[in-house]
């Protein structure tokens, strides 16, 4: 029956093996990435395929290859359900960029390492941080919008991020939650509460199970950076106890210009928006 054929090649019935292995579409992003390496063994079942992948690839070559592997599939869902057509050089060029970006943050995360030992704050209540972001279809491209409130309501500082090549909003989202926490560590708390209003990400955020969907890298990654806090807590509240944040993200993608602004500077940027919500500590004392 031609509709199990492959979306992409149309040759063959369309299985995992066929999608990751035997696609001319793969064979052609893996080898304009230098990956042609992998298709030594295709014999194998995929299984037995990924385990010999795993053993005979360098750490380097693994990581590129899940993401290879995560970004294929994602081009695939996005031509069933969206009709985005994606070619291999489309592929093999955000693979790129997304290994670029995730090497980034790896360097940044050592450094960040090195600072937060030796300058933690002193914390007796937990700090919250609200994450949102913005996302922008047309370009795949997203903007992240962060508040953090001390246990007062008192806003201390703010901060937006831009991000290229972003798949989904659902992603844009999960990188906002990972910048979330990576603000935590560069601020040296101990203790936080990480709010966002996406129910979904906020609950893989705080799973500490493997994750396999779309985000199951950028989760991986924030389930990581768990252990430079005493205390760390992702919940979801709804968007209208999120405003601040959801207009930094919406402002910062329509101007295309990052900020980041502590104490009064931060305070006085939320006052200039539109009248907010009341805080996150404040609706609980209230309720």
């Amino acid at each position: 029956m031609t509709e199990d054929r492959c979306l992409k090649c149309g040759q063959e019935t369309e299985d995992s093996n066929h999608v990751f292995q035997r696609c001319p579409i793969a064979k052609e992003v893996c080898g304009q990435l230098n990956y042609s390496w992998v298709f030594n063994n295709i014999n194998l079942d995929l299984w037995s395929w990924l385990t010999w992948v795993f053993r005979e690839g360098t750490t380097e070559q693994c990581r590129g290859f899940c993401y290879g592997l995560w970004i294929l599939w994602t081009s695939r869902n996005k031509f069933l359900y969206e009709g985005k057509i994606s070619t291999s050089r489309d592929i093999s060029k955000q693979i790129k960029s997304y290994i670029l970006e995730m090497e980034g943050i790896r360097e940044r995360e050592l450094t960040l390492v090195t600072n937060t030992k030796t300058n933690q704050r002193l914390q007796r209540e937990n700090t919250t941080i609200f994450f949102d972001a913005a996302f922008d279809s047309q370009h795949n491209r997203s903007a992240i919008g962060l508040v953090v409130k001390e246990q007062d309501g008192k806003i201390v500082a703010a901060k937006s991020i831009l991000h290229e090549n972003v798949a989904s909003p659902f992603a844009a989202e999960a990188y906002a939650g990972y910048q979330a926490t990576m603000l935590g560590i560069q601020l040296g708390y101990l203790n936080v509460d990480i709010l966002g209003d996406s129910k979904i990400v906020t609950s893989k955020c705080q799973s500490e199970n493997r994750d396999r969907s779309e985000i199951g890298a950028i989760i991986s990654d924030i389930q990581g950076l768990k252990c430079f806090f005493q205390k760390i807590r992702f919940s979801f509240i709804p968007r209208t106890r999120n405003i601040e944040a959801h207009r930094i993200a919406r402002e910062t993608l329509k101007k295309g210009e990052e900020l980041y602004l502590e104490g009064e500077n931060s305070r006085a940027l939320c006052e200039e928006q539109e009248p907010t919500c009341l805080g996150y500590s404040e609706q609980r004392e209230r309720r």
